[in-house]
């Protein structure tokens, strides 16, 4: 009897080791938490830079600090918090009040009771199982962070495609531009022939070239229009507000391995630390329902009694639940040993999930890397020769106008096929990220120098 005591003050504190507290107050240190996140609006100050030539890293880091859903994870997270430290909280005292005897033809004859008892009393849970809960919950709310992370990415995702689109666009009006200013090129040379006696039907012939022209850039224009409009709805902005043009172009690429990637994806995206953080947080919660089939909760009291025609005492309480006896607490251990493993084979999956993405987004980038450099060192050069020979041969009067044109078109379709890889690059090095988990570094990618380096090897 005299351990009995011992056992219930342990049980009140629920003999923890103070690792949920302490989790807890880490979780709540986190950078994500503590930081309060954009409202979604700016200072002027953000808006007229935005109004200049913008930069993809700009873009992408607005949208995600614009981004409501983000704030609302947040929230969540905090809110989980709460209740881990609600869970490692005693449940709340309870006070009773009895009237023993009273006479049954006069139950309101209060006076005539034989005993009047009041009481208070605590109910202590089985020892470990509330530090067990709290720290389910505080992984819980961890794993909510970690969602955080994998919402960013996937705003920081979606921001990188529609940039991706607005470079091809203004790539693409940058080509059909130089080709437009070549048909007027022609269309010079071909009124010089005129006059020199040639066939009248070449010029309306280059100003129909001309006009089909004009109908693809205002097509490319439509595009720049709606990746422009995108753009802004991800920066929480009207959809017609001005957006400056990219002030990058060029093709990028990653310079890392991928087996690096694969680590860093591993360390670092969302989805493999919130399988984690469930993992964990079904470990805790199966630790709990160990400690309630193992341990009783208690429930222990003190009353104040006053007999009419005796002194006033104080009386004692003390019961005890006998888990061994018969009870749920075997299946409740079960169930949640069958949820920890069916969290670590979720777990087990997204690393594997991990893996194929890293390699088949990264195979992709140089797979398109290889055609750019073909189409870059090959075509291209060989379709300028071409129209240089076709444009010669036309002026000394040994070519017809049509080779001219066709030879014309056929570097408008290289450069964009160039432009189309170029985007494709583009989107591709967003999949890398998405796949990562972050912005991986980038670095301009040179064609000439690719090739050259292809040759030495």
């Amino acid at each position: 009897m005299r351990c009995l005591p011992m056992w219930i003050a342990a049980t009140a504190l629920g003999c923890a080791s103070g690792s949920a507290r302490s989790l807890v107050d880490e979780t709540f240190q986190l950078p994500a938490l503590r930081a309060p996140r954009s409202t979604g609006t700016a200072p002027p100050a953000d808006e007229a830079d935005l109004a200049g030539p913008v930069t993809r890293t700009r873009i992408v880091a607005l949208a995600a600090a614009r981004d409501p859903s983000l704030r609302a994870l947040v929230h969540e997270a905090r809110a989980l918090l709460h209740t881990a430290r609600a869970e490692r909280a005693l449940p709340p005292p309870e006070v009773g009040a009895q009237v023993w005897n009273l006479p049954i033809a006069r139950p309101y004859a209060l006076g005539e009771a034989a005993m009047y008892m009041l009481e208070v009393r605590q109910m202590f849970p089985a020892a470990g199982a509330r530090d067990a809960r709290a720290r389910a919950s505080a992984e819980e709310a961890r794993e909510r962070v970690a969602a955080l992370a994998d919402r960013e990415a996937d705003v920081r995702s979606r921001a990188g495609q529609a940039w991706a689109d607005y470079v091809h666009g203004a790539l693409d009006h940058h080509v059909h531009g130089a080709h437009l200013e070549l048909l007027g090129v022609m269309l010079d040379a071909a009124r010089a022939r005129f006059a020199g006696g040639g066939a009248l039907a070449e010029i309306p012939r280059i100003e129909a070239e001309r006009a089909r022209t004009r109908r693809s850039i205002a097509r490319v224009e439509a595009e720049l229009a709606r990746a422009r409009a995108t753009l802004n709805a991800l920066l929480l902005r009207a959809p017609d507000a001005p957006l400056g043009p990219p002030a990058e172009l060029g093709p990028e690429t990653v310079a890392a391995s991928v087996d690096d990637l694969t680590a860093l994806a591993l360390r670092t995206r969302g989805d493999v630390a919130m399988s984690h953080a469930r993992m964990r947080a079904a470990h805790a919660r199966t630790d709990a329902a160990r400690a309630e089939a193992r341990w009783p909760a208690f429930t222990a009291g003190v009353s104040y009694m006053q007999d009419p025609q005796q002194r006033p005492g104080f009386g004692a309480t003390v019961a005890a639940t006998l888990p061994w006896v018969w009870g749920d607490g075997p299946e409740r251990v079960e169930a949640a040993l069958e949820r920890e493993r069916a969290e670590a084979a979720t777990a087990e999956s997204a690393a594997v999930t991990v893996r194929g993405e890293v390699s088949v987004a990264l195979a992709r980038l140089h797979g398109l890397e290889h055609e750019l450099v073909v189409l870059h060192t090959e075509e291209r050069p060989a379709a300028s020769r071409a129209v240089e020979a076709v444009r010669a041969a036309y002026v000394g009067g040994h070519a017809p106008l049509l080779e001219w044109i066709d030879a014309a078109r056929q570097v408008l379709d290289v450069e964009m096929e160039e432009v189309e890889v170029t985007s494709s690059m583009a989107h591709a090095a967003v999949d890398l990220d998405r796949a990562v988990g972050m912005p991986v570094p980038r670095r301009a990618f040179d064609a000439d120098a690719s090739d050259a380096a292809g040759g030495a090897r």
